[in-house]
């Protein structure tokens, strides 16, 4: 149990659930319903997801010794080799079960691959490197949703989803940035720019609201929608300038709260799903470290 404890700390498993509900917004936005295909996609994600994770530990263990003492490699719960291991299975699992199972492309899954292997090796050596991050999340979306295409050997996808990816680029820079400092004793102030980037999510339900016909009913969905992201950022950033990682967590766990918020365009069932999400993302928070 400690060393399964071990895995899931390395894999941030805590913060999975906002990856489901990101191939959510890409499969249901591009047409897919609920089908099996979906589940496959969900679990080849998950793997790659948790295989970057453990990836960062296992690149940046020099520097935990220093700063993050307690990770698990410097404090002894797994070997450096062994996490290396660990990471490549799970990373070779994702890569089977999406070309096995799943129409993703194989572009966007190389894509997806590449941005994680690039983050993790210059992220400590190059501040860009955190739009690199946001594109870890962009390539889940339209991975996503290019496996809806099943017919043709082009990337095809609405252009909702490239809208929703570059929000998403950005909005996770914007964590990423502020994560920078996570390792400090006191929280230090967000910049402009990064309180620009972090409000980013307020788009997307008036993204969503393009792609239906406007009655009361949508507009009533876009607003509640629009004040609901306001206020969980408002309210992860205010955590965020008394405990740093309280408020990345915050931050992350909101990221299938609006993912929801698109999803009630497309499919109410999803939109649920999502939001049962963004609950378990937080109670898995109190079990797992988010970062």
């Amino acid at each position: 149990m400690r060393f399964l404890r071990t895995l899931l700390i390395l894999g941030r498993i805590s913060n999975l659930p906002t990856v489901w509900t990101n191939v959510a917004v890409g499969w249901f936005f591009s047409g897919g319903g609920w089908t099996a295909e979906l589940g496959w996609l969900v679990a080849g994600i998950s793997f790659l997801y948790i295989g970057g994770m453990t990836m960062n530990d296992a690149i940046d263990a020099k520097w935990d010794r220093k700063h993050a003492p307690d990770r698990p490699i410097p404090s002894g719960k797994i070997s450096h080799r062994a996490t290396w291991v660990v990471c490549i299975l799970e990373t070779i699992g994702g890569v089977a079960l999406l070309t096995r199972f799943t129409s993703a492309h194989p572009l966007l899954i190389g894509g997806l691959i590449f941005c994680v292997v690039l983050y993790n090796l210059l992220h400590k050596h190059w501040k860009g490197s955190v739009l690199l991050m946001g594109l870890c999340r962009a390539f889940v979306y339209v991975a996503a949703g290019s496996a809806v295409a099943t017919q043709t050997s082009s990337i095809e996808v609405p252009g909702i989803l490239y809208a929703i990816s570059g929000a998403v680029v950005l909005y996770i820079a914007g964590i990423t940035l502020a994560a920078r400092n996570e390792h400090l004793d006191s929280p230090v102030g967000t910049s402009f720019l990064n309180r620009i980037l972090l409000m980013l999510p307020v788009l997307f339900p008036l993204l969503g609201a393009r792609t239906v016909p406007t009655d009361s009913l949508y507009v009533a969905i876009t607003v509640v929608g629009v004040f609901g992201i306001w206020a969980w950022i408002v309210l992860s950033r205010k955590a965020l300038s008394e405990k740093i990682p309280k408020g990345i967590a915050l931050l992350i766990a909101g990221i299938a709260f609006y993912d929801a918020a698109i999803l009630a365009f497309a499919d109410w069932r999803a939109a649920f799903a999502a939001l049962a999400c963004f609950l378990l993302t937080l109670g898995l928070q109190k079990v797992v470290p988010a970062t």
